[in-house]
């Protein structure tokens, strides 16, 4: 019976639908509900890349440098934002689609995908507690 629950857990543990928060959220302006997922953390980096100018801007046009951020924006949505049957609603080729119409509506689920990463200090907290 043992071996069973490490067989099911470890299959939870390789489970990508397993591995992410996600958080149900009404979108009246849609009038339906949507999934958000925790995001990924390439996306993540990345985003944290664009808009904390870790990269180099300094040859950038103030334009160029909010282009990219918007940019960073809509790859984290489309990279967080799923069905209700955690289907994903876009794929990366749709980017150039969601850039054209990306606005405060998608804004604000960005928004609400950042509040589902555990922040360091969180986690620092839980591991404390685990000792």
């Amino acid at each position: 019976m043992t071996k069973a629950k490490k067989s099911n857990l470890r299959d939870l543990a390789l489970s990508a639908s397993q591995s992410f928060r996600t958080k149900k959220v009404r979108v009246p302006e849609w009038d339906c509900d949507v999934v958000l997922r925790e995001p990924s953390v390439s996306i993540w980096l990345k985003w944290l890349k664009e808009h904390r100018d870790l990269g180099d801007t300094t040859e950038l046009s103030t334009e160029d440098v909010v282009r990219r951020n918007l940019e960073a924006d809509v790859e984290f949505l489309i990279n967080v934002l799923l069905e209700e049957n955690l289907a994903p609603v876009f794929v990366p080729e749709d980017k150039d689609e969601v850039l054209k119409i990306y606005g405060p509506v998608h804004a604000r689920l960005v928004n609400q995908a950042f509040q589902l990463i555990t922040s360091t200090n969180e986690a620092e907290k839980k591991s404390v507690n685990l000792h």
